[in-house]
Order: C-alpha cells, then structure tokens, then sequence
C-alpha cells in the first residue's frame, strides 16, 4: 500500500495497522461476526468482549427483496479495537481537530476533540481498523451508528451510498417496495419511519440508509437502532423497553433505541424518493420540489457524517436523481395512518 499522504494537519498518515486476527478466535467466536450490509460482506473482530457488547447489535441484519448477486458481494474485514497499543496514526495527546486523509487507496479519520476515534480502511486489502482510546468516552450517538465513515470508505467502488434519511418498505404485487425520505433534522422522518414500523411496514432505518444509485435503486438497512426524542416519548411509549440509553446532542436529549429482532427491518428495490417537509397541511400532500432542493436533503447531513471524496459521492446521487422522475416533496400532516395510506397509494 502506498504510504499516506499529508493530512490538513501536515502529518504523513500511513498503512492501515490492524491489530492480527488469530488472537480474537482464542477469546471466543462471539467476537467474530459476519454480516451482509448492501454490497458489502463485513467480517468483524472485536478485540474484547466489552467492544462486542458495545457495537455488536447496533448494526443491522439483513433482510431485503433487493439482495445482491453474489457476484456483486465485496468481503471486507473490520477489526474493532481500543485502548494501548494506539495506532501510529493517532495525534500526539489524542485530542485536537478532526484529521482526515481520503485518496484513492487509504481513507483515514482522526476525529480529534468530537470523539476518540480513528477510522482507517486500505481499499486493496479490504481491510479496515476502528481503534477507540477509551469505549466508555465513546459518544452515545456513536454507539448506536457506529463505523459509519468505514463503512462509507467501503462503498465507494459499489454503486451504493450511506445517506441520512429514513426508509420503509410496504408490499407492492409480490414483493416489497421502499419510499427514501430525505430532509432536515425534525422534519419527521424517525416519527413516521416508526409509525410505518409499528403498523406492519420493513423498517430500514430513521437516520442513515444504505441507498442503491445505478439502473437498479433500491434501499437496505444499516443500522438496527433508532433515535426518539423526548418530544415523541409519548407517541412510541411501545418502544421505551428498547430503550439502550439516553444521548445529549446539541441539548437535546435522544432516546437512543435497538430494534433488533423487532418487527420487519429490511430493504426493498426503492419505489419513491420524496424530501419530507412539515409546512402545516391538513392531510397529506405531495407538491413538486426541485432537484437541487431533493439533493441538498440527502447530501448535506451526508458530507458532514461522512467526509471526503465528497465530488464522486454527489455523483452518485445526482445519478440517481436523473432517473427517478419528477422531484417531489411530501407534508404528511398530522395523522399518521393518513401519511402512511398516502405512501402506500404511491408506492402501488
């Protein structure tokens, strides 16, 4: 592997240093899983029980009509570490600002003062490392969404893209069919997400998606988790024994939730691509937006999340956009059953 460019910050950042493999079997298969996310066949290691227990059920498993050929399968493994020995890559005192290095064989990310975290993938070994200095400093939100700019490295040579939105899927002739909803925080997507969850809809997720962007959309779940704020405690009281913890996010507070083994989450060959907005309808209403409106719902939470290579990744989605009609946003008004019969009319 070439040896790493300079950073913004003027360090050289080199080749992914994962720690070996072969001790991970000694300490038991339950710190070894493989999972299918989109395209990607992800072999983890955790490096101890503890790390296992802190990520193991955050991320998603698989359940979709929308599957890749096996072909189209790419094996990649994640070694999940922490604590001393720490990676060369890591800043002298472990803190400072965000460091990130994105070239066409290495992705690398210090996190710096947002979290203890280094995310580093080598592209020609399908190799990728997340080394945390300490897991209990670990942020709750990282917690439930966690290895996301890895795995964002990893799709980078697929068609396919983690964006932030919501997906569900309804049955449509015989097989299912997803709606993506873009849009900004608090335009609704975790409540209706959710209210599509509890009334029979695959639920693919309320915060970031796996989306495909060639000739053949479609969406797949990547997290199994979600995240309430007080505000919708009352809605979704049914969901509070999923209850992992509680977050602060910008003096918010999030109810941060793990649906594994609830209800149907999974993915569907992508029916409709609408930015939610709330602008106070009576009932639900779809209304034509402008692409570039739709684009900005999905990239820019995206970019921020998942930085670097961020031309190509826009790409994609503008790619996407040229191919799925007119532009199009949706006001659910305030009746939930009225929002998801709306949905459910267009996705038939």
């Amino acid at each position: 592997m070439a040896t790493g460019a300079p950073d913004p910050g003027g360090r050289r950042l080199g080749a992914v240093q994962a720690p070996p493999p072969a001790p991970l079997a000694k300490q038991g298969a339950a710190l070894r899983r493989c999972l299918v996310l989109g395209p990607l066949r992800l072999h983890l290691d955790f490096a101890s029980p503890a790390l296992a227990a802190i990520f193991g059920d955050a991320l998603a498993v698989q359940q979709t009509d929308a599957d890749p050929p096996v072909a189209d399968v790419q094996d990649w493994q994640l070694t999940v570490a922490a604590g001393t020995p720490a990676p060369a890559q890591v800043p002298a005192g472990a803190g400072g600002e965000m460091r990130l290095l994105a070239d066409a064989d290495t992705y690398a990310l210090w996190m710096g003062r947002h979290a203890p975290v280094l995310h580093m993938v080598d592209r020609r070994r399908r190799q990728a490392l997340y080394w945390v200095a300490d897991p209990a400093a670990v942020p709750a939100w990282e917690r439930s969404r966690p290895f996301l700019p890895i795995l964002q490295a990893m799709l980078d040579e697929t068609p396919w893209i983690a964006v932030h939105g919501a997906a569900i899927a309804c049955r449509a002739g015989a097989g299912h069919r997803a709606v993506l909803l873009a849009g900004a925080g608090h335009a609704g997507k975790t409540s209706l997400s959710l209210a599509g969850l509890a009334t029979g809809w695959r639920f693919a997720g309320d915060d970031f998606v796996l989306l495909r962007t060639d000739d053949r959309p479609a969406v797949a779940p990547l997290y199994a988790t979600a995240r309430l704020r007080d505000d919708m405690l009352a809605q979704f009281a049914a969901l509070l024994p999923a209850r992992r913890e509680i977050s602060e996010e910008q003096g918010e507070r999030r109810h941060e939730l793990s649906l594994a083994g609830r209800g149907s989450i999974g993915g569907a060959p992508l029916g409709a691509l609408l930015l939610l907005e709330r602008r106070g309808a009576a009932a639900p209403l779809l209304a034509p937006v402008t692409r570039s409106a739709l684009l900005q719902g999905l990239a820019a939470t995206t970019a921020v999340a998942t930085p670097g290579h961020a031309a190509a990744r826009t790409g994609k989605l503008l790619r996407l956009l040229g191919g799925t009609g007119p532009a199009r946003r949706f006001d659910p008004g305030p009746d939930f059953p009225a929002a998801l019969s709306a949905l459910r009319a267009l996705l038939a």
